[in-house]
């Protein structure tokens, strides 16, 4: 099975250089300070028809995570292939590590128990 097609969970791995503020539809204005922020999402229809609308320089805002894509550098973009819907036990996992920081109640969670999916790193690894 080829990646396009495999279902899963993923992590998009997000900088943001300067401090900044956006508008995110109806959840409102969120701070960002620069940083390091990871995104759990979930592709159940298979990565492919999911992950190319990221890559875009423009996209039409649908998902919260849109807006922020404007604001930040995609940088990296971590695959968790899964028959099994996984997206709020990572989301879960990550609000509970030690070094990463819940960021913007609702955000990406509007269809989820969880409170957030959007996360900023707060520590180095190895520090």
């Amino acid at each position: 099975m080829d990646w396009k097609s495999q279902k899963g969970a993923y992590i998009l791995f997000l900088k943001v250089t300067t401090h900044t503020e956006i508008k995110v539809g109806r959840l409102g204005r969120i701070e960002l300070n620069p940083g390091i922020y990871l995104y759990v999402g979930s592709a159940m229809a298979g990565f492919g028809r999911r992950l190319p609308r990221y890559l875009r320089e423009t996209r039409k805002k649908h998902w919260h995570i849109d807006y922020l894509l404007d604001a930040a550098e995609l940088f990296g973009i971590l695959l968790l292939p899964s028959d099994e819907p996984i997206e709020e036990i990572i989301a879960d996992r990550l609000a509970g590590a030690d070094g990463v920081q819940p960021i913007a109640d609702g955000f990406g969670a509007s269809d989820s128990r969880n409170k957030t999916h959007l996360f900023r790193v707060t520590k180095s690894i190895g520090k």
